[in-house]
């Protein structure tokens, strides 16, 4: 297997790591919360926030390797912040309709890891030409 095609699917799985440790943390806050009576979109939005140190890191030191790019951590504070948006809206809107929290909540999670994916690569850990 050529080593660039072998280094994306060595970057897709550890993508896949980190992001399985911080939708725990975002899922399992999710739950507690709901669990002691929070509701669905006020939950999702602090569940969400909480991931953001495991992802960051892990994406940047494991997946992307990218050190010390310069502007990264504010473009992934905007990345976060349209995701947060993004997920607490969908949230909102799924239980709204009739799903249950936890359902709404797994949508949302997986459809903000595939942009996330290309968002990091592409704009947030991409060196400067």
């Amino acid at each position: 297997m050529p080593s660039a095609q072998f280094g994306w699917l060595r970057r897709l799985a550890l993508f896949g790591l980190v992001g399985a440790a911080s939708a725990a943390v975002d899922f399992g806050v999710f739950m507690a919360l709901t669990w002691v009576g929070l509701v669905e979109w006020a939950a999702t939005a602090i569940s969400f926030l909480t991931a953001f140190a495991v992802n960051y890191r892990g994406n940047r030191d494991l997946v992307f390797r990218a050190g010390a790019v310069p502007g990264a951590i504010g473009r992934y504070v905007v990345l976060v912040a349209c995701n947060w948006v993004g997920s607490t809206a969908l949230v909102a809107a799924l239980a709204w309709s009739g799903l249950p929290g936890w359902a709404a909540k797994l949508i949302s999670m997986a459809l903000v890891a595939a942009v996330n994916f290309v968002a990091l690569r592409n704009w947030v850990f991409k060196r400067p030409a």
